[in-house]
């Protein structure tokens, strides 16, 4: 792949996913799988406080990314979130342009 390419690629990425916090989330739902995970196990493994957590989560769900739902767990009411059909082709279009990104070695138009 050349360069030209590669940048050109990076258009079609949805910006607003790559931040630390929100790389982490998406990842871990994405590892996750449909099962998905509740605000108080993705607060526990990541170790994101609570309010950027919170404010990441909901912004995700407002893009399409994930979704969320409640659940009964040790007879509390949680939120549980997902990746949605949406955020698994987002994640997966990143990962690949990351990957190509990375493994870049200096190939040009020439």
């Amino acid at each position: 792949m050349i360069y030209r390419e590669l940048i050109d690629e990076s258009l079609y990425l949805n910006q607003k996913i790559f931040s630390l916090t929100r790389i982490k989330i998406i990842h871990s739902l994405f590892y996750l799988g449909p099962d998905g995970a509740t605000f108080r196990e993705l607060n526990a493994g990541l170790g994101i406080p609570d309010g950027l957590l919170f404010s990441n989560l909901k912004a995700l769900e407002k893009m399409g990314m994930i979704n969320s739902e409640k659940v009964r767990l040790e007879g509390k009411e949680l939120e549980s979130y997902h990746l949605t059909n949406e955020g698994f082709i987002e994640w997966n279009r990143s990962i690949k342009w990351l990957k190509d990104f990375l493994n870049y070695r200096g190939e040009t138009d020439d």
